[in-house]
């Protein structure tokens, strides 16, 4: 029951969003950016990274250090991974949502201006 979409708050849903994107930089990009670090603090080596947008497509590649990273992937399929688990979880956590109970005559703030 901790767990609980009912439960969750506003803060809950940021956090898990947050956690989400960084697991997904993680594990789609994390070799890049190790090759990259390797690239950018070789003391002896030139190397190149770069990164760019053509055909629709993001392209990155790293060169250089005796590392050779090149990645790709399609506008869709990056929107795709960014906005919809994220919006998914958001419309799970609406639907389980509690509805809230109307305040009684009695309990109801009268404040007279």
């Amino acid at each position: 029951m901790a767990f609980s979409l009912s439960r969750w708050r506003a803060k809950h849903l940021l956090a898990a969003w947050a956690i989400y994107w960084i697991v997904l930089v993680a594990v789609k990009l994390g070799s890049g950016i190790v090759a990259a670090l390797r690239v950018m603090n070789s003391p002896n080596e030139h190397g190149n990274v770069s990164a760019g947008m053509g055909d629709g497509a993001f392209n990155v590649s790293v060169n250089g250090a005796g590392v050779h990273w090149v990645g790709s992937a399609s506008v869709m399929s990056v929107v795709l991974w960014l906005c919809g688990p994220p919006l998914l979880l958001w419309l799970l956590w609406l639907v389980t949502r509690r509805a809230p109970t109307p305040a009684r005559e009695s309990e109801r703030d009268y404040r007279i201006s």
